[in-house]
């Protein structure tokens, strides 16, 4: 397996992550109670933030690649950009739902819940999809020399959730995900 495609797969485990505690958070909405909003909002800021400027990019020049290499074997993954539209489109959605709580702006809090399962259901059907289709058909059409330019144009694109700048933005945001991941593992032992 190529480092591109690790690193991609790293960064989906990482949204997965994300995603896991915003239906966290989402539960205690449900139940009435008052998630941690400013957590809530950290990861929002995140979504908005790094898929489109780092992560997307990325997908994007394998599959220009593989488009060029291999037409029919893209034309099975669709239109890509497109569906990185429509994610976007969602997740500005979802977003804005947050701001309207979050401003007391008249929202039923079923509505508010609705927006955010599908935001987490189509972030989901969509990884799952280049997981399943996107990564191993280009893992498979593309050569050692698509690879080794991808990954020199990519040299500057990290994660800001590993990243150095990480406890100014999302430190509060990590220390949530390490605190569930801690949570899960004293359930799985006893």
């Amino acid at each position: 397996m190529t480092y591109v495609i690790e690193v991609l797969r790293q960064e989906h485990r990482n949204i997965e992550k994300l995603l896991q505690v915003l239906e966290q958070e989402l539960s205690v909405f449900d139940r009435g109670d008052r998630p941690e909003y400013e957590v809530i909002v950290r990861m929002f800021d995140y979504f908005q933030g790094y898929p489109d400027s780092c992560h997307h990019p990325k997908e994007h020049m394998i599959f220009d690649k593989l488009k060029s290499r291999n037409p029919a074997a893209a034309e099975k993954m669709g239109d890509l950009r497109a569906e990185h539209g429509e994610e976007a489109s969602r997740l500005r959605h979802a977003a804005q739902a947050i701001d309207r709580v979050l401003g007391d702006q008249d929202l039923l809090r079923e509505t508010v819940g609705d927006i955010i399962r599908d935001f987490i259901a189509h972030e989901r059907k969509h990884m799952n999809k280049e997981e399943l289709i996107f990564f191993p058909t280009a893992l498979h059409a593309l050569q050692s020399t698509d690879w080794a330019d991808i990954a020199l144009k990519l040299a500057d694109h990290h994660d800001p959730l590993n990243g150095p700048d990480l406890e100014q933005k999302f430190g509060m945001l990590r220390r949530k995900i390490l605190e569930m991941e801690a949570e899960a593992e004293a359930e799985r032992l006893t």
